[in-house]
């Protein structure tokens, strides 16, 4: 989920925030706290006094040389002391009538958001491909995965700065083919020496009849395999991977329901199981650095679930931890608290100091008489040994308003950590916004 995924130009913000415990506690009542400039207000929850969260400093928006936004951010990953993002490039191709541009521009910023240079590589990385890529840290910097169709892997320096020539972790197979298996989505999750990618793959050309195999495999950084492709499903679609500590979760939808299959370090071959998603898309986390994994998935209200964003632990052996007596995920809501459902993607998920950090955009009253619209939502939750939907959690809720306030089609936030803070950037289709977090 993301964060993706997930702005505006911010300034002055004087937020001490701090939050709700969630987890079966009730819900706190709101003493809003506001920092104020021409442009732009901030206003942040504070329904205690542990100030555990604070928005501070002055936030920007980026841009790049010549005044233009930096816009369309489709990843961002800290490597070293700075923070790549991948955004549009200028250039586009046309696609049934529509201007479509590669997300293949590489920025780097500053631990504090600042723009400190830009390489727009246009479709140069891929000639005509519009579709995603997955950036990993790699000893030498990071490289990037194509996400599909297509499995390639490119190499870059800590500055954005490509090394190399393109390399293809699996056969490219020629459009005309027939009778050979081409990589279709991609999935990629480094761990140790490596990186995991789970692949679908299926025969050209693609119908709405065709049906996707889907393999696992770990290569190292240089695009040498380090386990043989092991197949787990003859019928999968949008898998999605994590990995720690030498484990490692994949999760895909099959036959109109959600599959997980879990990896222990040391075991032979992966456990499959089904998860009760309602058919909603599993994505695999990371929940800690020893092994301890998840699934997030954005849940629909019915008369026997409250719907939003969901989230379980993943045991060794494939099956979601639940409180004790209960077997319905459908209850397994992290978002109870929030003002309402969210509205990217995928949330932006993050295993920081023993707990999990999640950031998303909400579309609800930020307090009680409040008029509907976005409302940015940072919840941390432990975890422990218990239910995820069993700890205890800090929810701090920000709206916008004035200049650049309303977000556009495609909201995206990203929280980037180092030692003593994170930067969230924050943005849609036409901008990207930074601001610094501290936790206290």
């Amino acid at each position: 989920m993301s964060f993706q995924a997930f702005p505006r130009h911010l300034a002055l913000l004087a937020l001490a925030a701090a939050l709700n415990a969630c987890g079966g506690g009730s819900s706190a009542s709101s003493v809003p706290t506001t920092g104020t400039t021409a442009a732009t207000t901030f206003t942040g929850t504070e329904p205690d006094t542990t100030g555990a969260i604070v928005i501070g400093a002055v936030a920007q928006a980026v841009k790049l040389a010549g005044g233009a936004a930096l816009a369309g951010m489709g990843d961002a990953m800290v490597v070293g002391d700075h923070i790549v993002v991948r955004s549009f490039s200028d250039s586009s191709i046309t696609v049934s009538g529509n201007k479509v541009h590669p997300r293949t521009r590489l920025s780097v910023l500053d631990q504090d958001g600042a723009l400190v240079s830009s390489i727009d590589y246009g479709f140069t990385l891929a000639a005509g491909y519009t579709g995603e890529w997955q950036m990993l840290p790699s000893p030498d910097g990071f490289v990037m995965v194509q996400s599909g169709p297509g499995a390639r892997l490119l190499h870059f320096d800590s500055q954005a700065k490509q090394v190399g020539e393109a390399q293809e972790l699996y056969p490219a197979v020629a459009a005309t083919s027939t009778t050979e298996l081409a990589p279709a989505e991609s999935s990629a999750a480094v761990d140790g020496n490596g990186f995991w990618l789970v692949t679908t793959f299926s025969l050209l050309p693609v119908t709405e009849k065709t049906q996707y195999l889907l393999k696992l495999c770990k290569f190292d950084f240089n695009g040498r395999q380090l386990t043989p492709p092991f197949e787990i499903s003859t019928s999968a679609l949008h898998p999605h991977i994590a990995a720690s500590g030498g484990a490692v979760l994949a999760g895909w939808l099959e036959g109109g329901g959600a599959m997980v299959a879990m990896w222990p370090k040391g075991l032979g071959a992966p456990v499959l199981h089904s998860l009760g998603t309602s058919g909603a898309q599993p994505y695999p986390i990371v929940l800690d650095t020893d092994g301890k994994l998840g699934v997030l998935w954005n849940g629909k209200a019915t008369q026997t679930s409250p719907g939003g964003v969901m989230g379980v632990a993943i045991d060794k052996n494939g099956v979601a931890v639940l409180p004790a007596g209960r077997t319905d995920l459908g209850q397994e809501t992290l978002s109870s608290h929030w003002p309402g459902n969210g509205r990217m993607a995928e949330v932006d998920a993050r295993a920081y100091k023993g707990s999990l950090l999640l950031a998303d955009v909400a579309v609800g009253s930020y307090s009680p008489g409040d008029p509907v619209t976005d409302v940015m939502v940072l919840a941390d939750y432990g975890v422990g040994t218990t239910a995820l939907s069993a700890q205890k959690s800090l929810v701090f809720r920000i709206k916008v308003t004035g200049t650049g306030a309303v977000l556009g089609s495609y909201p995206v936030m990203r929280q980037m950590l180092f030692a003593d803070h994170a930067t969230l950037l924050f943005g849609d289709e036409n901008h990207l916004e930074t601001v610094r977090i501290t936790r206290n």
